[in-house]
């Protein structure tokens, strides 16, 4: 990739930054430190899910990020900021040629010792089919962004150095959620097994993974969805009814 092309794909890369170079001033007003899941993240996340899937723009890419291995200062205070300058990124250059995407992020916090990463975060984001070789090449760009504040490292993607492969059915989607959704309060999950009324929007009935949820916390926004697909916006949709 010539330095033209580099630029026109990701215009407010700067050379190089040093990891340290994040703005923890601005981010810090944010540090709450969250470690579970409310019912209400729960249940929006997966609302947010179907409307997306509604819309066409069902996440068909799932993404892993491992902060502590991308050299981001001070991880466990910065990385909720991080991703979601990372994400900004990635909608922008989506949205750049006339196409649009959904995303759905967890972040968890886990020290038990031997093969964990501290804070990393789950991502599901819809990208166009076009456009998903691209995205894949591109995040060691937006990685190094001011604003994210790391620097590519193996092992900054996922343990396995490789894209993930794509998503293909509502199922597989609803399978990896359901493994974003660990970290709900342990006091819900009676509630969440057994009240019918949360059964909805495709909602599981039972979480998977529940016996590894973050043991240290997130500080910041643990879980959110892309605006699109948010409470706002789906109590405002409206859908097209096609003229009889």
């Amino acid at each position: 990739m010539d330095q033209s092309e580099r630029n026109a794909d990701a215009p407010s890369i700067s050379k190089n930054p040093p990891a340290s170079s994040v703005t923890t001033t601005r981010r810090r007003r944010t540090h709450v430190p969250r470690l579970n899941l409310t019912m209400k993240q729960l249940m929006n996340n997966w609302a947010a899910l179907g409307h997306a899937d509604q819309l066409g723009l069902r996440p068909n890419v799932s993404l892993d990020i491992n902060f502590g291995v991308g050299g981001l200062f001070d991880p466990d205070r910065n990385a909720s900021a991080s991703l979601r300058a990372f994400l900004k990124l990635a909608r922008q250059w989506i949205e750049r040629g006339g196409n649009q995407t959904a995303y759905i992020y967890a972040l968890e916090n886990r020290y038990s010792g031997v093969g964990e990463t501290g804070v990393h975060a789950h991502v599901l984001i819809h990208v166009p089919d076009d456009l998903r070789e691209r995205f894949h090449s591109l995040k060691r760009i937006w990685a190094r962004n001011r604003e994210v504040g790391m620097t590519w490292k193996p092992g900054l993607f996922g343990k396995k150095g490789k894209p993930n492969r794509p998503i293909t059915t509502l199922e597989g989607v609803k399978g990896k959620l359901r493994y974003m959704s660990k970290d709900l309060h342990p006091a819900a999950f009676p509630i969440f097994e057994s009240a019918p009324r949360y059964h909805v929007e495709g909602c599981p009935p039972s979480l998977d993974n529940r016996n590894r949820p973050s043991n240290a916390p997130v500080y910041g926004k643990k879980t959110g969805v892309s605006r699109n697909i948010d409470r706002t916006a789906r109590a405002s949709y409206r859908p097209q009814v096609e003229p009889s």
